[in-house]
């Protein structure tokens, strides 16, 4: 009896799968539109069914993104460019929840490929450490100090403050604080 209970419903959803593909190839904007009052004209013409590349570029292809000057550094960077103020913010929730705070520099702040084309091996990956993590750190105020002192002795770096969980031993926050007059030719 179970087993026909779970046959029943595996064909049930691969049914609704298969319609909801249907739909959505079909290119009909009509769905679940009402019936009544229409007429109907029927043709004998064939329309071609939609290829992949054009249903893959109706979904993915309708912004054209140029690579080379739409760099990104962490998800926040989708955002607009925090103030001091946010900065703060962000830290103080750091710091609330238990992460320990660490502030680190780059010349560069990308990731690239140099020394190697292996997988999963890129250069830039880690940026210097400015000083240790900031382990006693109690007030967003203090974590600022230290940024202000990392940028005063690295004017053409970027600079980012990342929230380490000690426990899990991992990276769980971390946002961009300074980027170098100019921005490097990429476009924020």
């Amino acid at each position: 009896m179970m087993k026909n209970v779970s046959l029943i419903a595996s064909v049930a959803v691969n049914a609704i799968l298969v319609i909801g593909l249907v739909v959505a190839y079909s290119g009909s904007s009509n769905v679940a539109a009402p019936v009544a009052g229409r007429t109907m004209a029927f043709s004998r013409t064939v329309t071609p069914a939609p290829t992949f590349r054009s249903a893959i570029a109706n979904a993915y292809c309708e912004e054209v993104v140029d690579p080379t000057n739409n760099v990104r550094y962490e998800t926040m960077s989708y955002m607009p460019d925090f103030n001091e103020r946010d900065q703060e913010a962000q830290i103080d929730y750091m710091i609330r929840n238990g992460l320990i705070p660490c502030v680190e520099f780059d010349s560069q702040g990308t990731t690239f490929r140099e020394n190697s084309r292996m997988p999963n091996y890129y250069d830039g990956r880690y940026w210097t450490m400015w000083k240790l993590p900031m382990f006693g750190a109690t007030d967003a105020r203090q974590v600022m100090q230290e940024v202000r002192e990392c940028q005063r002795n690295n004017p053409k770096a970027y600079i980012r403050i990342l929230g380490f969980d000690n426990i899990k031993q991992v990276q769980c926050m971390g946002f961009l604080v300074a980027k170098p007059s100019g921005g490097g030719g990429y476009s924020w």
